[in-house]
């Protein structure tokens, strides 16, 4: 599975609101595999994914947000030392964006311009 940097972290906060009724389908489906697969393989791409797929700021392949992602992206794969093309476990994936993002001050450096981001602030992960 394709995913973006900053995702490892929405997909832990994610809470069943999206920006569409499709979108939210394609999260919760996309949530419920990662959850009973663990060991699923993410590849880091930094570009569009699994989840913009479904996304409606997905105008033919390029993101209407892009400058906002992008910066998203570069902050969170810099914290957690990851590459263009990095194969990794869900798992693996999931624990250094808890630890190293969400719990502690980068979140807020990152998402703080999120339209997600007070909704995510109210929201408990499991990462510890």
């Amino acid at each position: 599975m394709d995913l973006r940097p900053h995702h490892a972290m929405c997909i832990q906060k994610y809470t069943g609101h999206g920006y569409d009724e499709s979108f939210t389908r394609h999260m919760d489906r996309v949530v419920a595999r990662l959850a009973s697969e663990p060991d699923t393989l993410v590849r880091v791409v930094f570009g569009s994914d699994e989840l913009c797929t479904a996304c409606p700021n997905n105008v033919s392949g390029s993101c209407a947000t892009l400058a906002k992602v992008e910066a998203m992206d570069d902050a969170a794969a810099r914290i957690m030392g990851l590459r263009p093309g990095e194969e990794a476990a869900w798992s693996e994936l999931k624990d250094r964006a808890g630890r190293l993002i969400l719990a502690g001050p980068e979140f807020e450096k990152i998402c703080k311009n999120c339209q997600w981001y007070e909704l995510c602030l109210t929201t408990h992960t499991d990462f510890l």
